[in-house]
This record gives C-alpha cells, structure tokens and sequence, in this order.
C-alpha cells in the first residue's frame, strides 16, 4: 500500500485533523519535522521526543467523545503559515494554533488551549 504524503499548507493541516480523530500517537507525531519545535501553556517540546511528549498528554485530554465533536471556528492559510482557531465539545472549548509547514511537515506549532475544568 502506497502511502500519499501531504505537501501542501491546507493538505498537512487536514491530514493533522485526521491524524487527531484517528487518537494515533505515532501517526500524530509523524506529521512534525524532526526538528519542530512545539510552543504551549505548559513549556516548549523540541523535536521527536518533545512533540511525542505532548502528543501523549494531549491526548489525555482530549477523548475519543471531546474529538468527536472537534469543530474548526476559524482557518487562515498565509503560504506555509496557518491560523487555526478551535473546540473540542465541552472538553476544550475553544482553542488556538498556528503552524509553519515546510516540505509536508510542521516545523513549528504555537498552541493555546485551555480544558475545561
């Protein structure tokens, strides 16, 4: 089975998003470049094992019902730059990302999010 890599901004953001529903660690973290680095609330995740990291505590919060209910409010694609604005149901009410995308992969991502409490 031949595998379709994603090259552009829009088509590595939708391959993310199904990456997510799929609650997929591996195939998640196989969208970052090696050397991403990823910038939340909770510090900074550098390369392979820092997005890793967070791939597995994000999807902690994030539950097959909350991701389910994933909804996009708002999506700008500058180029390789991506605005994305968020919900996730009453898990994550309302969320913020922005991406740079190079050569299929996220090189880096901001994240705001805050869970519900």
């Amino acid at each position: 089975m031949s595998t379709t890599i994603a090259t552009t901004t829009e088509a590595v953001l939708n391959q993310h998003v199904q990456a997510l529903i799929s609650r997929d660690p591996d195939r998640i973290a196989s969208d970052y470049a090696d050397d991403a680095v990823l910038f939340t609330p909770g510090g900074v995740f550098k390369g392979t094992e820092g997005v890793r990291q967070f791939v597995d505590v994000a999807l902690q919060i994030l539950s097959p019902e909350s991701l389910a209910n994933l909804k996009v409010i708002k999506q700008t694609i500058e180029g390789e730059y991506a605005y994305v604005l968020w919900s996730a149901g009453e898990a994550i009410p309302f969320a913020g990302d922005t991406f740079l995308i190079r050569d299929g992969k996220i090189v880096m991502q901001s994240a705001v999010f805050q869970p519900a409490s």
